[in-house]
């Protein structure tokens, strides 16, 4: 690991996966975790590579009898479209949990940087955006190739919350990476009603005429009369991370566990800022392109007024 020295701005943009192995090898983060690895504590911050949030991928996959490609093509799902006339029964009984699913988190993290309360919080907004303002909370990205067809699809707003950190100061390219996918049973029930809304696209005319068998998962682990039971279990097992990271550097305030303050700027620091993925403390209902984008601009514009 090398020391480098700066006069003026450091501006920090390595991602949500690598930026919070930079402050940890600078000596900025969790005693607890700086302390195991041999580095000098120099910044008490213990939300840096926490409130990691990534999505939950999955795939289904078809033989098709088609002999062309198509450009992919998207849905975005609400849970209304997810839910139907279930919405409100979903809506109350996945509030009335997220202190559970807050206090789920806190124990899986296990090194005292995430607070219930703190978490509390965040999934009532999440919530909120969810089920009140009518985002967009799942994708369904359709494929059809020369004879196969796919479906990818996601949930954008998980309630599982992960970490990332150094897994040692000598080798900051190999961080310990726990998404912690499906850890908050919510997660699993909304990916199991995107899963089912995206298998049903594949059984309705006009375009089950051109479908073949089921390729992936085989029939046998997931036929078309599956169980929630099934579903659930073919989706823990199957969730890969969708490569949306956010939230481990987190604009927060610091006693709730943030990392960066409305400026963009390190707590605890004079000249360090960030400007990437990890400083989102939930995700959005779109890509993060464009988000960071912002965040960018927003930074540009801090720097030259404060210059």
């Amino acid at each position: 690991m090398k020391i480098i020295r700066a006069t003026k701005e450091v501006v920090v943009s390595a991602g949500a996966i690598r930026t919070p192995g930079v402050l940890e090898g600078s000596g900025v983060g969790n005693p607890q975790i700086l302390k195991a690895l041999g580095i000098e504590t120099k910044i008490d911050l213990p939300g840096v590579g926490e409130n990691l949030l990534e999505q939950p991928h999955h795939t289904l996959v078809y033989n098709g009898n088609l002999e062309e490609s198509t450009n992919a093509f998207y849905a975005y799902i609400t849970a209304e479209n997810l839910f139907g006339e279930r919405l409100a029964a979903v809506e109350a009984s996945s509030r009335a949990r997220i202190p559970e699913f807050a206090r789920a988190s806190v124990e899986a993290s296990g090194d005292g940087a995430l607070n219930a309360t703190v978490i509390e919080k965040l999934f009532t907004i999440q919530h909120d955006i969810m089920f009140k303002k009518n985002a967009t909370i799942a994708e369904i990205l359709i494929i059809i190739a020369v004879g196969l067809q796919f479906s990818d699809y996601w949930i954008l707003f998980p309630f599982s919350r992960g970490s990332v950190h150094l897994s040692s100061k000598e080798d900051i390219d190999k961080p310990l990476f726990d998404p912690r996918l499906m850890l908050a049973d919510f997660d699993v029930q909304t990916t199991v009603a995107a899963g089912r809304l995206a298998k049903r696209f594949w059984q309705s005319e006009p375009v089950a005429a051109y479908v073949g068998g089921q390729v992936l998962p085989d029939a046998v682990t997931l036929p078309d009369d599956a169980t929630d039971a099934q579903w659930e279990t073919w989706a823990r097992n199957n969730a890969v991370p969708n490569a949306h990271p956010v939230g481990t550097a987190s604009m927060m305030s610091r006693e709730l566990g943030g990392v960066v303050d409305p400026e963009l700027k390190v707590y605890g620091t004079a000249n360090v800022r960030i400007v990437d993925a990890s400083v989102m403390p939930i995700q959005t209902s779109g890509h993060l392109t464009s988000t960071i984008y912002a965040l960018a601009e927003r930074l540009s514009d801090i720097i030259k007024d404060t210059a």
